[in-house]
């Protein structure tokens, strides 16, 4: 990537009119963040009713300098099935007519997928992805073992720890199987609905006891050139940090990883950016300069 900072380059300084016909460098922008949140659902996901227009102005209302709608696609979601199957052809026609008449010089909307990943479904979303043109694509592990965490059901017989541990192994399986995703969605989701069926300190989770596993998942990403994503959704479960913990996000930053993406997982308007003000400060302070935003699968790093 080339740094606008290393160039002899007059530029516009109102660079969101032009930073996504140059997707292969680094945007900055040294008078205020340019936020955007890049996880959210509308009424095309199972578990949300929200109208994208209403969605848009409330990221717009918010200060955000754009948004990427990432709708769920959990193939063989046993919980509720078809749940989270996602109707691609009206998908396609809609989004882009949509992003048409709300996006703007100062306003961005990219189209973008939440995969939730399974081992043996890595050929399928292979043909997916080739056959649609997203902007920007999640793979998140929601289901283990035929089991989603977000259910009850997925802790009968088996105590919290061995649950976490199943879960991170599974989500190392995950990415393994499948490299076709952008950015890793809520490392640690398991936890947000440990706690909430268990508390704390029951539910707790000591970075550790999964250091091992944490730092196998956290070198792939590195390895492979994958971000992470910073998922402010816990905040609605009552929660004081994001997913992943801050503890996790530091280790990541020694371990040498620098990318990361934003987003609030909202399912209505009013969580749309949520704890953006909270969390920004701490990732500053681990470290962190920038976060991506991915147009036509291409990352473009945007100050924090």
């Amino acid at each position: 990537m080339v740094d606008f900072a290393t160039l002899d380059f007059d530029f516009d300084k109102d660079l969101t009119k032009n930073f996504f016909k140059c997707a292969n460098i680094i945007v900055i922008q040294e008078e205020k963040s340019m936020l955007y949140d890049t996880h959210m659902h509308t009424r095309f996901s199972g578990d949300s009713d929200a109208a994208p227009e209403d969605m848009i102005k409330a990221a717009r209302e918010k200060g955000l300098t754009g948004l990427c709608f990432t709708d769920h696609l959990d193939i063989d979601y046993r919980e509720e099935p078809h749940l989270f199957d996602l109707d691609f052809e009206k998908y396609f026609r809609e989004m882009p007519v949509i992003k048409e008449k709300n996006e703007s010089d100062d306003f961005h909307i990219g189209i973008g997928i939440e995969m939730g990943l399974q081992p043996y479904l890595a050929p399928k979303h292979h043909e997916l992805l080739k056959k649609y043109d997203f902007d920007f694509v999640i793979g998140s592990v929601h289901v283990i073992n035929g089991y989603d965490p977000y259910y009850e059901n997925f802790y009968k017989n088996i105590n919290v720890r061995d649950a976490y541990r199943t879960y991170f192994d599974q989500v190392l399986e995950n990415i393994r199987a499948f490299d076709e995703y952008d950015t890793l969605g809520h490392l640690d989701y398991v936890v947000r609905y440990g706690l909430k069926y268990f508390g704390s300190p029951a539910a707790d989770c000591p970075f550790e006891v999964y250091r091992s596993q944490i730092e196998k998942i956290l070198r792939h990403l590195i390895m492979h050139g994958k971000s992470l994503e910073v998922n402010t959704g816990a905040f609605r479960y009552g929660m004081s940090e994001p997913n992943p913990s801050y503890q996790i996000l530091q280790f990541y930053y020694d371990l040498g990883g620098r990318d990361i993406t934003l987003g609030a997982d909202a399912h209505e308007p009013k969580d749309v950016g949520i704890a953006f003000d909270t969390v920004v400060p701490r990732l500053k302070k681990i470290g962190f300069e920038y976060f991506n935003v991915y147009n036509n699968r291409v990352p473009v790093k945007m100050q924090l």
